[in-house]
């Protein structure tokens, strides 16, 4: 199963259209434009859902096989769609920004990420190479201060703006300010060949059946009853 999960990400990563990179040009997926557009209409979505930070969802709570990466509550989430499937409960409450995502099918996954003050999280890399991470910047503090590593190169977030990056790289993120760093976090679906791409999507599809998706799903169901008070 190892041996077809390496030839899988190879596979995946140089058929990518784009190119082998750590870093890629934003602008070369549509849905930038769309985001940063209407970046003043998410983010006073965003605005609303940060008044009750506290209640937000820790990222260990719903990943809990992750917590390699954080296990504090200085990592929050708030998801609109993952793995291909909506959280139509959140979507309510950010309609301008699920609209746009449903305008754009090949965005696989998307929610709000925020970072704690004096948050780093720690070293780790994307399991799947079907995919690009595509960030737009909600809440920049200190774009000195708030960036991400990727597989050795450094970007800076500035608000209103995208960033994309191969997360199959080791990466970390930080947050060197006493503020909130927010990001709409994004899986975007790699640009590759037909044949690639039918692959890709297949597996996207049928990991909603894997416990690395179903398990993070359904507890964030949980988290939403609580987060709604059904």
């Amino acid at each position: 199963m190892l041996f077809i999960e390496k030839l899988l990400q190879r596979a995946f990563r140089n058929s990518n259209r784009l190119g082998v990179k750590r870093f890629y040009d934003a602008d070369s997926i549509p849905v930038t434009l769309d985001l940063e557009e209407n970046f003043d209409q998410i983010r006073a979505e965003y605005n609303r859902i940060i008044k009750r930070y506290d209640d937000l969802a820790p990222f260990q709570k719903i990943s809990p096989h992750q917590t390699y990466i954080s296990n504090d509550d200085r990592w929050k989430l708030f998801f609109l769609k993952g793995a291909g499937l909506w959280f139509q409960r959140n979507c309510r409450e950010m309609p301008a920004t699920a609209n746009i995502i449903r305008k754009h099918a090949y965005v696989i996954s998307a929610y709000i990420s925020i970072l704690g003050p004096r948050k780093k999280l720690n070293p780790h890399a994307g399991p799947y190479s079907g995919v690009l991470r595509l960030h737009l910047a909600l809440d920049i503090p200190d774009p000195r201060k708030c960036y991400i590593d990727v597989g050795g190169e450094r970007g800076y977030w500035e608000e209103g703006k995208c960033i994309l990056f191969d997360d199959t790289y080791e990466h970390t993120a930080t947050n060197n300010t006493d503020e909130l760093r927010a990001v709409l976090f994004m899986d975007i679906a790699k640009p590759m060949s037909r044949h690639m791409m039918w692959l890709n999507w297949c597996i996207i599809k049928i990991s909603r059946f894997f416990p690395y998706v179903f398990i993070p799903y359904f507890r964030h169901k949980r988290w939403e009853k609580e987060f709604y008070d059904l």
